[in-house]
């Protein structure tokens, strides 16, 4: 595996990583795609389809064997539990009032 693409510039500035597998993630609870720590080949179709760093995911289930089904920017994937794990995401941050 490569790390592909990534937001995060903590690594860069020192500062350590908050970033979590989004198999860690609670169904329905809204993250921030991070990095996808795949290779380009593997990474191609999660890219063609808007998986990108910077989107919004959401786990919204599990399929019959367990993988996870998620909305990214409102769009529902299925992926396969190798892939999920290996999309690091992070808490979305509430707006501010």
């Amino acid at each position: 595996r490569c790390m592909l693409l990534s937001t995060d510039s903590s690594e860069e500035n020192g500062q350590a990583d908050d970033s979590v597998s989004l198999m860690d993630v609670a169904i329905t609870t809204p993250v921030e795609l991070v990095r996808i720590d795949l290779s380009p080949d593997e990474a191609g179709p999660l890219l063609d389809r808007g998986i990108v760093p910077g989107c919004l995911l959401c786990r919204i289930g599990r399929s019959p064997f367990g993988d996870p089904v998620v909305t990214a920017d409102g769009t529902c994937f299925a992926l396969r539990k190798e892939t999920a794990r290996c999309l690091r995401v992070r808490a979305v941050s509430a707006p501010e009032a």
